[in-house]
């Protein structure tokens, strides 16, 4: 394979690759020249680039210190004895007050204001005294901001609102005064003269902005096209500058970015990107043009080893997985990529093989959810989660019916192809039927009939003969398109996930008494009819019923007994149906508490007496108090030193119960304690017995081993724990009611 693939390949490929590299031996020349302009324009921009970062840092070096006076400010005021005392919420201070005080307070207040040059005017508010402190004199606020400072849109809101919490240098959005019937455009800044929440007296200096304008003219960049200075991306204060010429209006420009030290302010200053391109180095560039001439060749054959290394690499993975015949057929210039397209061909192959046997996996997990749900498997979180990773949107809250599809009435089953035609013709038909009554369904195959049908609804459906409809529909339609009339029967409609395993016991109970008296005489029938189980006991709900007690799971179990005590309670069941129905529960109860090495007589004893006077409330409420009881038996079983050494046998057992060495002996061994007490603290945690626990653990392993079918009997037992298959099978049999091998043919 690897002397036929050199002989054939390598020779048209390598060819076009090195016959590639000297047509564009020239590059180098061009990259060359280019690169050498690049750098010029490179190392011109990056000092301009430099000089306007300075310039940049520069003004808002500038602005940043203006911003520390006026920070500066607010704090020597909120230092003066004379604003501490006005803060105070007391009259004590107010003599002290007198008119020559507040003149010479206003005094220096002004002269302060005036020192910074930027500001148009200032003001203390005490937010609780609701006062204003100006240069013009003391005023309440609402007498201020109407007839003083008037200011346009809702900048008084938006002050009024900063003035309840605490602000360290608060710089607000620019805003129209009219002051003394002058209009003027000022900046707010906000600070208090108290740290704390609420602060008592907040300094508002408003920054005019033509004295601020004029300041940066003095103090700001000849250079700069635009200084925009923002707080939290809303612009407080722009200057533009135009070009020097009218071509210098064309100009490209850029932006820095620097924020402010002393604030939350940041400057944003644009400048003209106006390099220049210059080329030198001329003689370099000629130099570079007869070296790449000279050394092209050479180079362009080196590339061409170098870039074909990969694709021999390549090619030698890939020579295992194609066919002699593939090979053979791709004797022809630029097979290589031939070669690489067939193997890829082959993986997109497999690979929509792969994504088929995920499809199918998923359509047989989802129908498996569906038997469970048509077996009355109680709501858990993870019944839930695999209810929403397939995207079912069953809740409790929604309306369920079950109806059945059978196609016994075919008495020949050998046409394999006739059946197959029926079923899909039967998808088809429900698809028609359930649009028309515009109700959501799900169509999967069961074993007991031939397909089954859940329908749901948010709302309460079926009234007004609507299922009889529908059955009847499907049946009719059927009849026409295949030429035979298949049984469609439907049980009740319910409401909640438990509500679609009641109905279909209940369409289950009509299919089955629909086969048996087509297959048996007219005289037998009423004795069999006498002789059918009118009380409503499923033998799965049963199995759930134990699995949940033996566990401690209290609320499920007593919602099954609910479930059950509910669903009979419909039937109207005689006196005796019913006692018989208490009974074969209590039996159940008393079955799992023998399991569990508890004493039953004493329960037998009292269900008896009750059972004596037919009391069947007393009955059901016995029933319900010994399933609590079995559940919260843990509760007075388990104590806080016995737990944790209990935990981590539970622990040791949870992580090795597939190794065939686990026992109680092996467990004492390891954690330094008899037999008999590895044995009761470990039923005091789990509530059952070592070898029930062992047991259950495997099992479930087991079933999802069958499941999957993708391992024999033999190898099944062995990976769970068994040393020989036949303990195997005579555990699983007394554990699932029925053998491995039939598991695993009724498994989906």
């Amino acid at each position: 394979m690897r002397t036929l693939r050199h002989r054939s390949f390598g020779s048209g490929t390598f060819r076009k690759i090195l016959l590639s590299y000297t047509a564009i031996m020239i590059i180098p020349i061009i990259v060359f020249s280019t690169l050498n302009v690049q750098r010029n324009i490179t190392e011109e921009r990056q000092q301009l680039h430099e000089k306007h970062i300075s310039d940049a840092n520069r003004i808002a070096a500038v602005v940043d210190n203006k911003l520390y006076e006026l920070k500066n400010m607010g704090k020597v005021l909120s230092g003066e004895s004379w604003a501490q005392k006005m803060m105070q919420n007391t009259d004590v201070y107010k003599n002290e007050f007198d008119l020559l005080k507040m003149l010479e307070i206003r005094r220096n207040f002004e002269n302060s204001i005036n020192s910074l040059n930027v500001l148009s005017f200032g003001m203390i508010i005490f937010p609780d005294k609701k006062q204003v402190l100006s240069t013009w004199g003391t005023y309440s606020e609402n007498n201020f901001f109407s007839n003083i400072a008037v200011f346009e849109g809702d900048t008084r809101p938006m002050i009024q609102n900063a003035l309840q919490e605490q602000q360290y240098f608060k710089v607000m959005p620019p805003a129209t005064v009219k002051l003394w019937d002058s209009s003027r455009r000022v900046i707010p800044v906000l600070q208090s003269l108290e740290v704390v929440n609420h602060p008592r007296a907040v300094l508002v200096l408003f920054i005019d902005s033509a004295y601020s304008a004029e300041y940066m003219r003095r103090f700001g960049s000849i250079e700069s096209k635009d200084i925009v200075i923002t707080t939290h991306g809303t612009p407080i204060f722009r200057q533009s500058r135009n070009p020097a010429d009218g071509d210098k209006g064309n100009e490209r420009s850029y932006e820095l970015v620097v924020p402010s030290q002393e604030s939350d302010l940041q400057y944003n200053i644009s400048y003209f990107d106006n390099s220049v391109i210059g080329i030198n180095n001329l003689f370099s560039s000629l130099l570079a043009i007869l070296i790449s001439i000279a050394v092209g060749t050479l180079s362009a054959f080196l590339l061409a080893k170098v870039s074909y290394r990969p694709l021999g690499a390549l090619l030698n993975k890939l020579s295992t997985a194609i066919r002699y015949e593939d090979v053979k057929n791709s004797l022809v210039s630029g097979s290589e990529y031939n070669y690489i397209e067939k193997s890829f061909d082959r993986l997109l192959s497999e690979n929509q093989k792969l994504q088929l046997s995920m499809l199918d996996y998923e359509n047989a997990a989802k129908s498996n959810l569906f038997l469970r749900l048509l077996k009355g498997y109680f709501t858990d979180d993870q019944q839930m989660n695999g209810l929403k990773k397939f995207g079912i949107g069953y809740t409790e809250e929604m309306y369920y019916c079950t109806m059945l599809i059978s196609f016994h009435a075919i008495r020949d089953l050998s046409d394999i192809e006739r059946i197959r035609k029926i079923e899909m013709m039967t998808m088809v038909i429900v698809e028609k039927v359930m649009s028309q009554h515009r109700l959501d369904y799900e169509l999967f195959e069961v074993t007991n009939a031939d397909k089954a049908l859940i329908i749901s609804s948010g709302n309460i459906f079926g009234e007004d003969g609507m299922m009889g409809q529908i059955a009847a529909g499907i049946t009719e339609e059927i009849e026409q398109t295949c030429g035979f009339q298949p049984f469609v029967l439907f049980g009740t409609v319910e409401e909640g996930l438990v509500g679609i395993s009641k109905s279909y016991y209940a369409a289950n109970e009509s299919l089955q008494y629909m086969l048996f008296s087509r297959e048996h005489l007219p005289v037998s029938q009423e004795e069999t009819i006498h002789s059918i189980v009118d009380y409503y006991y499923p033998t799965d709900w049963e199995v759930q019923l134990i699995n949940n007690l033996k566990i401690g799971n209290l609320d499920t179990s007593i919602q099954i007994l609910h479930e059950i005590n509910a669903e009979n309670g419909k039937r109207d069941l005689s006196e005796a149906s019913t006692i018989k129905l208490v009974s074969l529960l209590m039996e159940t109860m008393l079955r799992v508490l023998h399991e569990l090495n508890l004493d039953t007589g004493i329960y037998a004893k009292q269900f008896a007496n009750r059972a004596k006077g037919k009391n069947i409330g007393e009955m059901w409420g016995y029933v319900f108090e010994v399933g609590t009881l079995i559940c919260e038996r843990n509760r007075y079983s388990n104590t806080s030193s016995t737990i944790e050494a209990g935990s981590q046998l539970l622990q040791y057992v949870n992580q090795n119960y597939t190794s065939a060495d686990v026992s109680l002996k092996q467990l004492a061994e390891i954690f330094q304690m008899s037999v008999s007490k590895a044995s009761k603290l470990f039923k005091e945690v789990t509530g059952i017995n070592f070898y029930d626990y062992l047991c259950r653990l495997r099992m479930e392993m087991a079933k999802e081993l069958l499941r999957e079918k993708k391992c024999g009997i033999d190898d099944i037992a062995r990976r769970v724990g068994y040393e020989n298959v036949y303990s195997f099978k005579r555990a699983f049999a007394r554990y699932e009611g029925i053998k491995p091998d039939e598991y695993k043919e009724t498994a989906i």
